[in-house]
């Protein structure tokens, strides 16, 4: 019996529905199941007859009134400097990897990628997490403070004001401030990212976690209604065989949508560029990615990599190969 199938009970006894997530061989972490987002105690009960031996669960935060500090480092004065803004909590876990967790009661906090660019937390609360004790690539996730029955009594998080990383939005600047209001065409934006993502997402699920993260990037985040039916209409056009950006965007190097999803990541930004002038625009055409075009932009081969792998994370460029097997064994990539 897997971790999932005996910790689905256990965490139905506290009014959480978790579903089975797969760990792929790249250590991504993919619910197998569709719909998990809205997913239910009795639907989530029915799973472990099916997915018995899946070693990893996760739960939908806002479905289950959970918020969860995602701290990106083994860093433990990271930690204690986060619950040290945000509140405590008695439920604090640590991934596989050595990373941290901190639950909270959900009080409509939204999912907030990097909310402060300059430290390594995410805010989830929506989306899923995955859940201890899940076993991944790199280890298993451990409850190391607390128990499952503070899971009934967690407390909501506090709002940071005046902080470097806050819980209300935080000003853009104001070259961009036009193009990411309400009404200023953040919907048409995300419908377009929306279709990039599609071709690389393999099931709808996939899409809707790429565009929520896509989403995170405006100023002003979309409700997840509006994620959600986006993502729906994108999956549609894939599944119709016409998936294509409209408006016939792909006959110019860089678009208001891809400023829109990039204003915070200026190296990625003339990275891309860099690449849509090289390459035509190739959307599909695949390409050597060699690290001599970050002497050519004045980079350093880390602040290449950093802006490559943002590409990467936002869906402007996909690594086909990755290379690393000696001088002429480069990565191939292509722009999506």
């Amino acid at each position: 019996m897997g971790a999932f199938a005996e910790w689905q009970p256990r965490y139905a006894e506290h009014g959480i529905a978790t579903f089975p997530v797969d760990i792929l061989e790249d250590g991504r972490k993919k619910p197998a199941v569709g719909g998990y987002l809205k997913l239910g105690a009795q639907y989530s009960s029915q799973l472990t007859f099916k997915f018995g031996g899946h070693e990893a669960l996760g739960l939908a935060c806002r479905r289950n009134k959970i918020t969860v500090l995602d701290v990106d480092t083994p860093d433990e004065r990271v930690l204690a400097d986060a619950i040290s803004r945000h509140g405590h909590t008695p439920f604090i876990v640590r991934s596989g990897s050595g990373n941290w967790q901190a639950w909270y009661k959900n009080s409509g906090e939204s999912r907030r990628v990097r909310p402060d660019a300059h430290v390594p937390i995410d805010i989830l609360g929506d989306g899923y997490v995955v859940a201890p004790p899940s076993l991944a690539r790199k280890g298993r996730y451990e409850l190391v403070q607390g128990s499952m029955d503070d899971l009934d009594r967690l407390p909501p998080m506090k709002p940071v004001i005046n902080n470097n990383e806050q819980s209300v939005e935080k000003p853009k600047p104001k070259v961009l401030a036009s193009t990411l209001r309400e009404g200023d065409g953040r919907n048409n934006s995300l419908f377009r990212r929306a279709l990039r993502c599609a071709r690389q997402a393999r099931t709808e699920e996939e899409l809707v976690q790429m565009v929520a993260h896509a989403n995170q990037q405006f100023a002003e985040p979309l409700p997840m209604d509006e994620v959600l039916s986006v993502s729906h209409s994108a999956w549609g056009y894939k599944e119709k065989g016409r998936l294509m950006v409209p408006g016939g965007e792909a006959t110019a190097v860089i678009f208001k949508s891809d400023m829109d999803h990039l204003w915070d990541a200026p190296n990625a930004m003339a990275l891309l560029i860099r690449l849509r002038l090289a390459h035509g625009y190739r959307k599909g055409g695949t390409f050597a990615l060699a690290q001599a075009i970050a002497a050519s932009m004045g980079l350093s081969v880390p602040t290449y990599r950093a802006a490559r792998d943002v590409l990467v994370d936002r869906c402007f460029l996909e690594i086909i190969h990755r290379g690393g097997r000696g001088k002429n064994d480069p990565p191939i990539a292509r722009l999506l």
